[in-house]
């Protein structure tokens, strides 16, 4: 471009003398638009007899977005549909006898949805420096565990990297959606033979969508889909917007996508059916996948490079940050536009340190106030005590705050005045809270001192990183327990010992598995299953040591040897084995028929025990169960396969399992009773009644409700007693809130969880069935993101122990959420739908303070009377920071001394949905506003 802005000419002599008169063109073009596209030609409206003439553009080219040459207008500079949508050109067209005429260009800017790409903090990427590592953004690590026959267990841990693979391959771009969501996609077109036999084997065992989760406290996912060359699939997926397909030639696709961070290191484990075989290696060993896991870490990409494989230019100016992803860029101020190349007039605060995590309290912190493209005549600070400071024709000034406190917390505000009468400010909130590195206390002033790497909490003192506690995260956690705080039980079993940071088992000799439940595949044993076993002639080898274990008539060490014992033996072998088939076949007749009779017996006897047991309970839900309820939904045993341990309590475990029904085997999370006492009894009682209740007489399609956990069926007829559950993927509501970032916009997610579970107690007010326990911690989320209310009384004791009290005031000592409970549940013990709809609101107020324990009057410790004594005086729940006063009334309602005045469900469902439109309308006004 030349010089000054001036855009270049092609002048051209005209050999014939036309008239214009006034001509008015218009065109569109996307904002994506690459810079040298034709947006139009002038020539196409001057008609015949201006063969040679030159074109010039002398208005309505704000900020030089585009050129002409040859009488064809060009796109100079990136355009951006929010900062400029339109555009109106005045352009001179001269001919031979020097008149310019004059041709007005009417330019409109299309939107183009997902452009421009969206800088995103949240997964904001390092800038690497150094040298000679390889060009990827991310270190991926894969660790994969599996069996072979002959191998035993194989572990692999190796790190990936994409570009040794064969063409085809290609990856979308990294992409990031809304303000708050990082997700990568990439897909692989397998060429290699033995890729292809590897993949294809997946796609004949169905192993066609593979879902990976983070740790608890994370709620990233990471979905693999295996695609065939005609963009088929096997699986239902949920995730489909994230999934990327180009245009691949390949037999098979498979497409990876992933919630990512740019600042931290990330762990997946992948959920594997039961029995995953996969062919791999040269000579096609077929091995039994049973861990898979990968570890995906952010390293960043070169100065002036983003993308995946670091390998696309960034187009920034002006000082603009380049996102290492996406390749958007973040403005610095005074800047706007795609590339931050055009001028914007506005008055910003710079806070130096720019981090808020590094301005404490005693700290120091300097504020700037700067002016960009305006003539500021006069300029005003008003602070947070309403003084104000004001400056003459200033266009920078600063304000050094020494030695902070919390008195110097608070907005403050630059105003600045044009010559032309225009008002612009800032404003900065300043929130000094935590302490300097090292100190902790109300002042300040206590020494805190963390081992381990654990860091300094305000508060709390030392917060320790998984796997250690203690005051100063000195003593690693205990065995049997692991992760943050130590909170965590492990699942590992045959005397395996757990990692106690992130509870991996460590198997010992003879099994293997991701919980090491498995033996040995047969004929393998040891640790790792690594040794072959030695025994012949159809013996059975030990898993632990390779002891054989003989077939008749062989003997010794393996095996190997005949037996001859003559003197024993006065009937011939073959005769003796006829009379042992009959023996056999007699004993299992006089079996079967006795355990008919007795299960004819016994089942009736169950039910009526678990009446009665109800009836003392709660009748009306006693009345509502119809004859034979209890032998409708009863399953065999055998048909259930139990995997790993998700929750572990003094009086009950929750499983993961496999149930095999007469459509398809279904994961199912299986509640069983670890104590045959009174206490779990009366539990399971409740809880098997309350969900038959609900799924026979719920006015569904299918029974049920959809916001209440889906029932399978019950074990009753052996020991230990269980309940089969929907599996739900996404885990616990409490555990989700307390990963969730505090970020704008996040607390109208949750408001639509709340929604769900409103129409849930509306169904148990139907029902007449009182929950007892609403609570974030009892409810589930799906996979398809639909939250579920569960525990209608068995698992309370799987929690943590700070939630349940024992009442002791019954012959039965049962463990009760005082926080939780209504007052007059708490003086008489008796819950009922009113009672519920307080527990609902302080469930509300789990979901607006982010997963925070509730407390009265900054008391986590209180006793039955003593809490009892606080509500009768009116105390309640504080509003939460940040929680919408529209928000804070409802929980409110709930929490009425009578228990009529309490809303009904639906009431609230209406009243927490206005409320989820408000905060997401307010949210896309910050939205516009912060544009």
């Amino acid at each position: 471009m030349p010089p000054n802005g001036v855009l270049f000419v092609l002048v051209i002599y005209l050999v014939t003398d036309c008239t214009l008169g006034t001509l008015q063109l218009s065109a569109n073009v996307p904002e994506n638009a690459q810079v040298g596209e034709i947006v139009t030609s002038v020539r196409s409206a001057i008609g015949e007899g201006w063969e040679e003439v030159r074109c010039e553009i002398v208005a309505g080219n704000r900020n030089i977005r585009f050129l002409v040459t040859d009488c064809v207008i060009h796109v100079a500079r990136p355009l951006d549909y929010g900062v400029e949508p339109s555009y109106n050109l005045t352009v001179n067209v001269t001919g031979y006898s020097g008149n310019p005429e004059q041709l007005y260009v009417d330019v409109q800017v299309q939107n183009v949805g997902g452009y421009p790409p969206v800088y995103n903090d949240t997964c904001e990427m390092p800038v690497r420096t150094e040298k000679g590592k390889s060009n990827l953004s991310f270190d991926i690590k894969l660790t994969m565990e599996a069996v072979g026959e002959e191998a035993g267990v194989v572990s692999v841990s190796k790190n990936v990297d994409f570009r040794r693979k064969p063409k085809p391959f290609s990856f979308s771009e990294f992409y990031v959606t809304g303000n708050s969501d990082c997700v990568l996609k990439a897909t692989w077109g397998p060429g290699h033979y033995a890729d292809i036999r590897t993949v294809e084997s997946l796609w004949q065992g169905n192993l066609t969508c593979l879902y990976c989760y983070g740790p608890p406290d994370d709620a990233s996912v990471l979905v693999v889909v295996i695609f065939d060359g005609r963009r088929h699939t096997k699986c239902d997926i949920v995730h489909y917007d994230r999934l990327f397909l180009p245009a691949i030639d390949s037999h098979f696709i498979v497409t990876l996508s992933a919630d990512v961070s740019g600042n931290k290191r990330q762990h997946f484990r992948c959920e594997l059916p039961e029995k995953i075989s996969v062919v791999a290696g040269k000579d096609a060993t077929q091995f039994e996948v049973n861990l898979l896991e990968f570890d995906v870490e952010p390293v960043g990409c070169p100065p002036n490079k983003y993308g995946l494989l670091c390998d696309q230019n960034c187009t920034c100016e002006n000082g603009a940050r380049c996102h290492g992803l996406n390749g958007a860029c973040k403005c610095q101020p005074g800047w706007q536009g795609v590339v931050c190349d055009i001028p914007h007039s506005t008055v910003v605060i710079i806070a130096t340190p720019s981090d808020s995590r590094q301005i404490y309290i005693s700290g120091s912190v300097t504020l700037h106030c700067r002016v960009f493209h305006l003539a500021a005549d006069r300029m005003m600070w008003t602070f947070p005590n309403k003084t104000e400071k004001w400056l003459q024709g200033a266009q920078e000034d600063r304000v050094r705050i020494h030695n902070i406190q919390s008195e110097h917390n608070g907005t403050y505000t630059c105003t600045v005045l044009t010559g032309d009468g225009a008002v612009v400010n800032a404003s900065y909130e300043l929130q000094a809270v935590a302490c300097p590195p090292g100190k902790t206390g109300e002042s300040c002033e206590e020494e805190c001192v963390c081992s381990h790497g654990g860091s300094c909490d305000r508060w709390a003192g030392c917060v320790c990183p998984p796997g250690w506690t203690g005051t100063t995260c000195q003593t690693s956690c205990q065995v049997g327990s692991y992760g943050q705080g130590c909170s965590r039980r492990c699942r590992c079993q045959h005397d395996a010992t757990c990692s106690p940071t992130d509870g991996r088992c460590n198997c010992t000799e003879g099994w293997f598995g991701s919980n090491c439940s498995r033996p040995c595949p047969a004929g393998l044993y040891g640790r790792k299953c690594r040794h072959a076993c030695a025994c012949k002639n159809s013996a059975t080898c030990h898993n632990v040591d390779g002891t054989c274990t003989c077939v008749s008539p062989w003997t010794g060490k393996f095996c190997d040897v005949i037996e001859t014992d003559t003197d024993s033996n006065t009937f011939p072998l073959s005769l003796q084995i006829v009379i042992l088939i009959v023996a056999a076949l007699v004993l299992l007749i006089l079996y079967k028929r006795q355990m008919a009779k007795h299960g004819a017996q016994e089942e009736p006897l169950e039910e009526t025990r678990v009446l009665l047991e109800l009836r003392n309970m709660e009748d009306d839900l006693a009345q509502s169960l119809q004859p034979g309820w209890l032998n409708r939904w009863e399953r065999n045993a055998d048909d259930l396969t139990l995997d790993e341990l998700v929750g572990l309590g003094a009086s009950a475990q929750i499983r993961r399992g496999r149930l095999r029904t007469a459509d398809a085997d279904v994961t199912v999370a299986v509640k069983s009773v670890r104590i045959e006492d009174r206490r779990c009894y009366r539990a399971f009682c409740r809880e098997v009644a309350a969900l038959i209740a609900v799924h026979e007489n719920g006015e569904e399609e299918n029974g049920g409700h959809p916001n209440i956990v889906k029932l399978f069926g019950v074990v009753t007829t052996s020991t230990p007693k269980c309940i089969l559950l929907e599996f739900a993927a996404k885990g616990e509501l409490l555990l989700i809130l307390k990963q969730q970032p505090r970020l704008n916009g996040s607390l109208g997610r949750f408001a639509r969880y709340a929604v769900q579970i409103s129409r849930a107690l509306e169904e148990l007010r139907r029902l007449r069935i009182a929950h007892g326990d609403v609570a974030a911690r009892n409810v589930l989320v799906s996979c398809d993101d639909v939250a579920k209310l569960a525990d209608f009384g068995l698992a309370h004791d799987v929690y943590a122990e700070t939630t349940y009290v024992s009442s002791g005031n019954d012959d039965v000592d049962e463990l009760l959420p005082l926080k939780w409970m209504a007052l007059e549940s708490l003086e008489s013990r008796e819950f009922t739908c009113e009672s519920d709809t307080w527990s609902f609101g302080v469930l509300l107020w789990e979901i607006a303070a982010f997963g925070e324990e509730p407390s009265y009057q900054r008391q986590r410790q209180l006793s039955c009377p003593k809490l009892v004594g606080l509500l009768r005086q009116g105390v309640r729940l504080d509003r939460p920071p940040g929680c919408p006063d529209k928000l804070y009334d409802v929980m409110k309602s709930c929490w009425r001394e009578e228990p009529s005045a309490r809303p009904e469900p639906a009431e609230l469902e209406q009243r927490l949905a206005e409320c989820g439109q408000e905060m997401d309308a307010l949210l896309v006004v910050e939205k516009e506003t912060s544009v």
